[in-house]
């Protein structure tokens, strides 16, 4: 369910000569994604292992991104009921937020 159509070209893995951190790495991939549709979807394992990185990784940088007021998040829900994935809607606080990043 990860980021349906979305793909992580162009997601810059550098910023400045420094590694980009994962919470910068999502930003900026949600910002893209939600120019280009009204949200984007994922499910953090998945969005985890396409970035190389631990789930845990992806879910302390999504957590920091909503602390910081730059996303929200909706939980989706499968047809069990249980929880199969979180749904980003476009938000202009994501768009403000770029403005912050370097360009790529």
């Amino acid at each position: 369910m990860a980021a349906t159509g979305s793909s992580l070209a162009g997601v810059m893995t550098r910023i400045n000569g420094r590694h980009a951190f994962v919470y910068e790495r999502i930003l900026l991939l949600v910002v893209r994604e939600t120019e280009l549709r009204d949200s984007v979807t994922f499910a953090k394992q998945d969005l985890a292992k396409r970035m190389g990185v631990c789930v845990r990784s992806v879910d302390r940088a999504v957590t920091k991104l909503r602390r910081e007021g730059l996303v929200t998040t909706e939980p989706v829900f499968g047809q069990s009921g249980g929880s199969v994935g979180q749904r980003v809607p476009r938000d202009a606080r994501g768009y403000r937020a770029r403005a912050d990043l370097p360009a790529r």
